[in-house]
Formats: structure tokens, sequence, C-alpha cells
């Protein structure tokens, strides 16, 4: 009886997507510019900018979901300091389902990891696998609040 309920509980958790946790901290503002927002943490303030976006069925893994959403993006500091992590990114689709950054397919021009100062911007591209849809971009800091957040197109 025990292990019968225990294989049911693991058969529903495996099946089921959970509810995320409800998050205490606000959320962004998503852009209405469409390829540009501004934004500013505890150490400074930027822009971010997304240059393009692709999507591909390739990677050094090849996609679990059939595709790689590709964003290059430009990040500006405009005072103090910005940090920049790759992992510092995320993207939710239009059900809301998270996805976590996929290095495997980012590619050869994958965001480095750094610090930005006033006056200095850095390049690069973040992958996620996931199915192709509308994309919402997520920005974070290296404490994990979120900063920003750019609306990607199908």
């Amino acid at each position: 009886m025990v292990v019968a309920a225990a294989s049911f509980v693991a058969h529903f958790a495996d099946t089921h997507a959970s509810t995320p946790a409800a998050s205490k901290q606000p959320l962004p503002q998503v852009s209405t510019q469409g390829d540009r927002i501004e934004f500013s943490t505890a150490d400074g303030s930027g822009q971010l900018i997304l240059l393009r976006h692709s999507w591909v069925a390739y990677g050094q893994v090849p996609p679990t979901s059939g595709s790689y959403l590709r964003v290059e993006v430009e990040l500006t500091c405009d005072s103090g300091s910005v940090d920049y992590d790759p992992y510092n990114f995320q993207v939710f689709d239009q059900t809301g389902k998270l996805f976590e950054t996929a290095i495997e397919g980012a590619g050869d021009s994958m965001l480095e990891t750094g610090t930005l100062h006033a006056g200095e911007r850095v390049r690069g591209t973040v992958a996620f696998d996931m199915p192709r849809s509308e994309a919402t971009l997520l920005m974070s800091d290296d404490s994990n609040q979120t900063v920003t957040a750019l609306k990607v197109p199908d």
C-alpha cells in the first residue's frame, strides 16, 4: 500500500507542474519602447537593449523543446556599476512558464560575466530551451531580484 501511494505521488509530481510560489518582490515594468528599457540596481543604473532574437533548432546539445530562443542583448552602465552574467536572465512564455538560461544554445557569442562601470557597454547572447512563442525576457541582479523585463516577439 505504501509503495502504491508513493508511486502515485511520484507520478503525479512528474506529470503536473506546480504553480511557482508567489514572489514578494514587485514585478518590473515591461518596456513599451520595444527594444530597450532603463533599469536601476542598488549599485548602478543602465539600459537593457534587445538587439535581435532568433529561433534555432540546434546547439551544442539539441533543444529538448524543439527550439532555442537566442537573444542578443547589449547592457550599458550609465552610473555606478552593473554586474552581468548570462545566468541573470530568464524568460517566461505567454502561459507564464519560466525558462532558465540554456548556455548550450547560446553559440559562440554567449554573454560573458563581468562588471560594467559608468560609460561602458557589453554585448552577448543568452539562450533558452523553450517552445516557440512570444516571451518576456527578465533580467535579475546578483541577489536574484528582478531588475527589468522586455517583451520578445515570436
